[in-house]
């Protein structure tokens, strides 16, 4: 399968299933990367446009670079790094909030499922995994400057899909507003459609996998 078609795929998977369980391992250092550049954006004092513009871009920066790694046959190493950074933030979670459950407990048998994978040479497996991590950047921005203004341009309960399609309450664009009389929805998404560009042009030409059954 080619790297590009693969990329595609696993971007539509986490999307449907950006709510459960299932896409929680990559979802959380998305939230980790997502937050710490927030934060540090948010130190600069500026326009609430421009925090918004540059916290995308450098999201998209991050993926962008993951991705030419990617080109240099470091998956392996991309999916395992990753994975053990989600598992140490997920762990240090349960121990910080008391938050034991079931749910909990089906973190931990992903997470411990996707390190197992990795340090088995599974490499065909592991690409996919490692394009998960990847993905799941621009998967959570698309949530944010479209799937939120769109909602809200609707009038359309954010938890309507939940679990599976669940729309964050705001994104990083939710105080730019309708600047200039434009409406949110399409600040956010011309900015995201411009940024998602390299993303996709990245995203072929990497090693390629196939999963054998």
């Amino acid at each position: 399968m080619r790297s590009d078609i693969r990329a595609l795929i696993v971007s539509i998977l986490l999307f449907l299933l950006w709510g459960t369980v299932i896409t929680y391992p990559f979802r959380i250092v998305s939230d980790i990367t997502c937050q710490a550049t927030e934060a540090v954006v948010g130190k600069i004092p500026l326009p609430a446009i421009a925090f918004a513009v540059l916290v995308l871009l450098i999201i998209m920066g991050i993926t962008c670079v993951l991705l030419f790694l990617g080109k240099m046959e470091v998956s392996d190493h991309i999916a395992l790094v990753l994975s053990i950074t989600g598992t140490i933030v997920y762990t240090v979670r349960i121990f910080t909030t008391r938050s034991f459950s079931v749910a909990a407990v089906a973190m931990a048998i992903l997470l411990a499922g996707t390190i197992l994978l990795v340090i088995m040479r599974k490499t065909e497996w592991t690409r996919y995994i490692a394009d998960a991590f990847i993905m799941a950047l621009p998967v959570r921005m698309c949530y944010e400057c479209i799937m939120n203004p769109l909602y809200r341009l609707l009038k359309t309960d954010l938890y309507l899909l939940s679990p599976f399609i669940t729309v964050p309450q705001t994104s990083i664009f939710s105080k730019v507003g309708n600047l200039l009389g434009v409406n949110l929805l399409l600040w956010s998404g011309s900015f995201f459609i411009v940024s998602i560009l390299p993303v996709i042009y990245l995203s072929g030409g990497r090693k390629e996998g196939k999963i054998r059954r």
